[in-house]
């Protein structure tokens, strides 16, 4: 029994080893995130004030009318993601990794379809369409915490700061989408 426990022992300090010595500095990485994000924000927008949850959206003026999105309704979107980082020169920077279909080049064939406050996307984005009317066109700021956080996605890297562009194109409020 002694050698089990003694092997038991052996086998989950190793596993506890390896999920924790994999030679990343998480907290170092989710501080240069947060540092590039005040520099960006300083330089860009000033005066921001975040929502309760970090995000920082930007309504484009004059557009938009309605009623604002509430959670559970359908929305559907046209979108460009940035990842907001440094170059090799320590100057902020952003490169494009994502968007909907012909987006940046005003060709709005295919929007993205989320139902608000479901989780089938990033909370950020989410959140975002919350604040928004169809019509509206926006940009979101959305720190990794509401966005990929620790893990990235395939285009996201750790810890990464994302930009959006989004237009509401559609709402399909929710007592429509319950009948």
């Amino acid at each position: 029994m002694k050698k089990i426990l003694t092997g038991l022992f052996f086998l989950f300090s190793a596993v506890g080893f390896f999920a924790c010595s994999d030679g990343i500095d998480y907290e170092k990485m989710r501080q240069e995130e947060l540092a590039t994000l005040d520099e960006y924000l300083a330089a860009k927008h000033p005066n921001a004030e975040p929502t309760k949850s970090g995000l920082y959206y930007f309504n484009e003026p004059g557009t938009g009318e309605g009623d604002t999105i509430k959670l559970g309704d359908e929305v559907q979107i046209f979108y460009a993601t940035w990842v907001l980082d440094k170059d090799s020169e320590g100057v902020i920077d952003s490169f494009l990794v994502d968007q909907s279909s012909g987006y940046l080049e005003g060709h709005r064939f295919e929007p993205l379809s989320l139902i608000a406050g479901a989780g089938s996307t990033i909370s950020g984005l989410e959140e975002g369409v919350t604040y928004m009317q169809p019509g509206t066109r926006s940009r979101l700021v959305i720190n990794s915490a509401l966005a990929y956080g620790q893990n990235g996605s395939g285009t996201v890297g750790m810890f990464k700061t994302i930009l959006m562009e989004v237009e509401v194109s559609k709402v399909i409020p929710l007592e429509t989408t319950t009948e």
